[in-house]
Parts: structure tokens; C-alpha cells; sequence
């Protein structure tokens, strides 16, 4: 059974017994420098207040200093490829139309205008659909304005004198890119969104997410708190009991958390590798065969039989980069072997959560739906390498489920629906038991680290009027 160490040693300073993620690596013999790195602190066993992700109040706080302030993905730039299109990103109240201006430029214009607000471009459940259009104009009186923001039309010009076209271009607010993603900022004395990015930009120079196209692109309404939601996917202590499918072939209990300043953390989980909860893991050659069913190959009766030197995660990764190869056009030979097949999450703060590899090439992303603090969007993503020679395949079309859509029902996502179905099934009964809680939320000094990380960030925020 597995054992915990933890006399004589400081808080955050206990690990799960059994082979660490740095153990593995050295194994592997092929590893890059950034994974070997390790970046944890304690940051104190305080608990949270329950109320943090059921109080209206708390939310109206987020919005006022929290949501306003910081730099959020909006779009990938494959999205609106062309100039003129452009989709509306909405988060609370505020609403941006992300357009393609010039073929390197794109804005974001506030959804709403000028003469009496009318949304210029309709959000609410229709937001994150891509459209395209040469101007815009308002749907209520006919104010129209150029995709550059200025000032095209006024029906009935003569009665307003008053109005000065120079002074009546669309408020912008400010715009980022990286990793092919396209990020909004409402505050325009804002950090950069370089500086914003921290280690980010490094640790993808293997991955560049610029040169991966979206092959899923898939949203649910979910009845909890956004921070609920998120919560669910940055820790792997919840494994061994809500995924207990994974457990012959992934090291959850030895995961290993990072984190880099206020803004980038990083979840590092390894496959083909045995949970330490299990009471006999499995042999490489049976961690094999479990593995090979994730790129179509039947597990066969007996064990797969390794060659020399071998082992279940170097066979798995040379699987994968054939896949690659045949499905996607895509040479990943220069791609490590925990690149290849490793679960490896990094967090920016608020929200985005892409992961670096090819076996999970997923990103989340979880807001506020709406202004209701018992409810919250899930964007899922799936992006895979674009074709070495060819064309760029077309961006999937967003797909948005609601609250009694299983993700089942979005078949592009693969085998990974069943999960997500395990994942959010916990997450009303979470919203439901914090609004009945007594006490606080308890967490873990290391597993749940990335937890307290950010809510030590948001506190940041909520704190400076």
C-alpha cells in the first residue's frame, strides 16, 4: 500500500512515496532542461473562505478588480483569419468585438454603440461565434462605424451637429498574441503582455501552439462557480478517487507542482507509470499493453513484448510520433519522451490552461457566466501540430453544450469525454456543499498548491482599490 512521508520534515515538505516525476526523467534519459526544473514554495496551510465561490458580493469584487485588470485570451487567431472577421469575447458585463483590422492587426472595439449602447455585434450565448463583416453597424438606429473604429455613417446627419467624428471612434481596449492565441486587457495601464507571460513563452519553444490548429473547439455551461470549475483541473489528488480508470498507467500521487512568480504554475504528471495508491503496479510490458490502446492498437492476451532497453513510455512515444506522422503530416522526432506522452499542464492566471504535449494537446478556459456566481463557461480545445507540407486544416467550428449536455455529445473530442464527464459530475455537488459549508476549504500543502497560488494572486488583485 502506499506510504507518505512526513516526520521531521517542514510543512510542503512531504511527498508521496515511489518514483518521482524527476526520477522518471532521469530514466528517460531525454528530457530538456525545463523539465527538469522544479519550482515550488510553501505558501501556508490557512483555509479559504467558502464564500469566496457562492457571495455575489465577492464576484462583483472580482469583476470590479480582478477581471478588468488582467490580460484573458479571447480567440485563437485562426478564428477570424481573414480581415473583417471577428466574434465577440464577453466577460460580466463588458463585451468586446475581437476583429482582424489588417492581416497583422487586430482590435478590440467595446461592444457598444455610441449613440444609445446598442450592442453592435450580439453576444450573450451567441458570443465566441466567428463572423465576418465589413463595418458595423448598429441595429437600432444605424450608426455605423469602419472596421479601423472610425466614424462611417450618422442617419440623419443634420441633427447632430454636436458630434465630432474624430471623437467618436470605437473605444479599444488593449490587445495581445501569442502562441497563435489572441488576449484582451480592459485596463490600458496594464503590464505588457510579454512581461504578463512570464516563463510561458520559454518553456513552449518545443511547442509552439502558433504551429497547432484547432481540431476541437467545444464550450459547457456548468451550474458551479468558475473558480469551482478551474479548481477540478489544476490538482491530481482527486485521481484516485474520480478517475480511478487512470490509476495502472499514471503516476497521480507523484505528480510534481511548480509554480513561477504570481501569474504561471505548472501541474507535471507522468504516464506509464503506476498510481502508488495500487497495491502491485504494473510491469513495463502490461503498462504497454494498456498504453498502446490510446493509438488504436488492442491490448493483446499476455504481455507486449519490449525489445532491449526498452520501455513502456519510449514504446509509447514512438507509437505516438508514427501517429503523428500518418495523421497530422507532423515530424515530432525531436520531441522528448515525456513531451511526447506526459500530462503537462501550465496555468496562467485568471483562467488559461494549456497543456504541452501531443497524447492530451488540450487547453481550458473557465469565466464567470454571465453575472451569476453559481454558474460558469468550460471552453475546451484540442490542438494538434499543423501538417509539415500542406494546407492549414480549418479550425473546428465551436460547438456549446448546455448544462445536461454530456460531453459525449461532442465526438470530436475523443476519447477524453468520458473524463470530463467524471470531472464535472463533482462540481454541483461542490457549489451546492460550499453554500451548506461551516468551515472553510481546506487544502493540501503540495497537491493543491496551484490552488492557493492563485487565490493568493487574486487576493492581490481584489485588494487594490
Amino acid at each position: 500500500m502506499n506510504r507518505e512521508v512526513q516526520d521531521g520534515l517542514k510543512p510542503g515538505e512531504a511527498r508521496c512515496f515511489g518514483p518521482s516525476v524527476q526520477d522518471i526523467l532521469e530514466r528517460d534519459g531525454d528530457a530538456p532542461a525545463y523539465l527538469r526544473e522544479q519550482s515550488y514554495r510553501y505558501l501556508g496551510s490557512d483555509d479559504l473562505s467558502a464564500d469566496r465561490y457562492t457571495s455575489r458580493a465577492f464576484h462583483d469584487l472580482e469583476m470590479e478588480r480582478m477581471w478588468s485588470r488582467v490580460w484573458q485570451m479571447a480567440c485563437r487567431e485562426e478564428e477570424i483569419p481573414e480581415v473583417g472577421d471577428n466574434l465577440v469575447y464577453e466577460i460580466g458585463d463588458h463585451s468586446l468585438i475581437v476583429v482582424r483590422v489588417g492581416d497583422d492587426d487586430i482590435r478590440a472595439y467595446h461592444n457598444s454603440c455610441l449613440h444609445r449602447g446598442t450592442q453592435l455585434r450580439p453576444g450573450g450565448d451567441q458570443q465566441g461565434i466567428p463572423g465576418t463583416s465589413s463595418q458595423f453597424r448598429c441595429p437600432f438606429h444605424g450608426w455605423t462605424w469602419n472596421l479601423d473604429g472610425s466614424l462611417k455613417e450618422i442617419p440623419c446627419r443634420w441633427d447632430f451637429p454636436h458630434v465630432d467624428d474624430a471623437q467618436f471612434t470605437l473605444p479599444q481596449a488593449r490587445v495581445g498574441r501569442w502562441g497563435g492565441f489572441v488576449f484582451v486587457n480592459l485596463d490600458e495601464n496594464a503590464m505588457s503582455l510579454e512581461e504578463y507571460l512570464g516563463e510561458l513563452p520559454r518553456h513552449f519553444e518545443n511547442w509552439r501552439l502558433e504551429d497547432r490548429y484547432m481540431s476541437a473547439n467545444v464550450r459547457r455551461i456548468l451550474p458551479c462557480n468558475w473558480k469551482v470549475g478551474q479548481e477540478a483541473f489544476i490538482e491530481s489528488y482527486h485521481v484516485v478517487e474520480t478517475h480511478i480508470q487512470a490509476m495502472p498507467m499514471t503516476g497521480d500521487a507523484n505528480t510534481q507542482y511548480d509554480i513561477w512568480g504570481d501569474r504561471v504554475s505548472r501541474l507535471y504528471t507522468l504516464n506509464g507509470v503506476s498510481s502508488p495508491h495500487l497495491e502491485k503496479p504494473l510491469s513495463e510490458e502490461e503498462l504497454a499493453d494498456v498504453l498502446q490502446v490510446g493509438v488504436g492498437t488492442n491490448p493483446r492476451d499476455g504481455a507486449l513484448k519490449l525489445a532491449e532497453g526498452e520501455t513502456a513510455r519510449s514504446r509509447f512515444a514512438d507509437a505516438l510520433r508514427q501517429e503523428a506522422k500518418a495523421r497530422y503530416g507532423a515530424d515530432l522526432s525531436a520531441l522528448s519522451i515525456s513531451e511526447m506522452i506526459d500530462p503537462i499542464e501550465y496555468f496562467l492566471f485568471p483562467n488559461l490552461m494549456p497543456w504541452f504535449n501531443y497524447s492530451l494537446p488540450l487547453v481550458y478556459r473557465f469565466r464567470p457566466y454571465g453575472n451569476d456566481p453559481d454558474w460558469c463557461i468550460m471552453d475546451v480545445m484540442l490542438l494538434h501540430p499543423v501538417p509539415d507540407d500542406g494546407p492549414r486544416p480549418e479550425p473546428a467550428p465551436l460547438r456549446i453544450l448546455g448544462p445536461d449536455d454530456p460531453f459525449t455529445d461532442a465526438p470530436e473530442l475523443d476519447q477524453i469525454s468520458p473524463v470530463f464527464e467524471q470531472d464535472v459530475s463533482n462540481m454541483p455537488r461542490v457549489q451546492r456543499g460550499l453554500k451548506a459549508a461551516r468551515k472553510g476549504v481546506t487544502l493540501g500543502n503540495y497537491q493543491e498548491i496551484r490552488i492557493r497560488h492563485m487565490h493568493r494572486t487574486l487576493d492581490a488583485y481584489l485588494s487594490r482599490p
